[in-house]
């Protein structure tokens, strides 16, 4: 990424406010936002919406609302209201609202959200909710970014918004865009400098990948990385024919990465038909990192799930959530307690957590579908 002028930090100096009673713009002019192909303003669109989660939307608007209206961008709502889009004109959304609406649809189908009544709830991995009454309501928030200094200006407004939110400048603005489970949020430049827009870089794949990641963690909470960055891959390799969006990855993509992986892992599990998967081959995976063989073998796994035992997937991530909950935060006999932001649920326990939602030989199935794909036919299970 090239280096940034002096002069782009007066731009990102523009600051968002906290939440307010209305929502309106620096102008005066109430903020509209686009739901199922009308513009509502904020009393109207309170009005459409279900309480809770007229509160949750409302809550994540006030967040961005300055940012919007200075730089004369648009919002819009999915037809469920589980996401909020923000792009640079009405055109532009009316086009990736399409690709929210594949996406909302591809993930319930790999990933149906649980019935949580009665739980704790999920948690990100600073300890405080996600939801409760109003983070379940609350949408995801997407961004699509279509000017660089635009970019930088948002981070900044963010991170003077909320406290907890101050380090996203820091750690994000020299990158592209970034996805962040504390403000359920996925922001991301249209076209990044010094990227091949179309063959390195395609904002639509970021888009799909990126929100499939940020319901993951609002539906079941932290998941262990292959989960959910796998999951995200077969939602987009399902809504975009091809893979275009590798989180945490650095160095180069080549051409054949964007669908080849099936091959790759066909020739692998060909030559080892006697050493079938382990998970720990890939179930250590640790967050914020790359691991090329770890990513195609957790890649493999879940497109074996989903394609031939998919309640399995669910069941997985709900058993992920408790036992992250449980592992998560640590009470001594006194009563006190302190987290661990760095827990990591440990693989014999996901294994546990596989084999009680399958049985002891999903992994050899497993290995057996990456050798042969679609021509793989399912073992019986004794």
């Amino acid at each position: 990424m090239r280096p940034y002028l002096t002069s782009l930090l007066a731009l990102a100096l523009m600051t968002i406010p906290t939440a307010t009673a209305a929502v309106a713009l620096p102008g005066g002019e109430e903020l509209e936002v686009s739901l199922r192909g009308k513009s509502f303003g904020a009393a109207e669109l309170t009005a459409e919406l279900p309480a809770g989660q007229a509160s949750g939307v409302m809550d994540q608007l006030d967040l961005y609302r300055d940012w919007i209206g200075a730089n004369d961008y648009h919002a819009s709502l999915s037809q469920d209201g589980r996401v909020l889009l923000v792009t640079s004109s009405k055109k532009i959304a009316r086009r990736r609202m399409k690709l929210v609406e594949e996406t909302l649809e591809s993930f319930d189908g790999l990933l149906s959200p649980p019935d949580q009544t009665g739980s704790n709830g999920t948690f990100n991995r600073l300890g405080s909710s996600v939801g409760g009454p109003g983070s379940a309501q609350a949408p995801v928030v997407l961004v699509e970014v279509r000017k660089e200094q635009e970019y930088r200006s948002l981070l900044t407004g963010l991170g003077a918004a909320r406290e907890d939110l101050a380090s996203l400048v820091h750690q994000y603005s020299q990158r592209p865009g970034f996805s962040e489970e504390q403000c359920t949020a996925a922001i991301w430049q249209e076209a990044p400098a010094d990227m091949e827009v179309g063959k390195v870089w395609r904002s639509e794949n970021e888009l799909v990948n990126r929100l499939v990641r940020l319901l993951v963690f609002r539906s079941y909470g932290p998941q262990p990385t292959w989960l959910s960055v796998a999951a995200a891959w077969s939602v987009e390799l399902e809504v975009m024919r091809d893979i275009y969006c590798f989180p945490y990855r650095g160095e180069f993509v080549g051409v054949g990465e964007h669908g080849g992986w099936e091959s790759e892992l066909k020739r692998e599990f060909k030559k080892r038909k006697k050493n079938p998967l382990s998970l720990d081959e890939f179930a250590d995976w640790r967050r914020n990192t790359w691991d090329d063989h770890k990513a195609q073998l957790a890649f493999g796994m879940v497109e074996y799930l989903s394609r031939h035992e998919p309640a399995v997937l669910s069941e997985v991530a709900e058993a992920f959530r408790l036992r992250y909950q449980a592992g998560y935060r640590t009470t001594y006999p006194d009563g006190t307690w302190e987290t661990n932001p760095a827990y990591e649920i440990p693989v014999d326990d996901q294994l546990d957590v596989l084999v009680a939602a399958s049985d002891p030989e999903l992994l050899l199935r497993a290995s057996d579908f990456m050798r042969s794909w679609n021509r793989y036919r399912p073992r019986r299970k004794r």
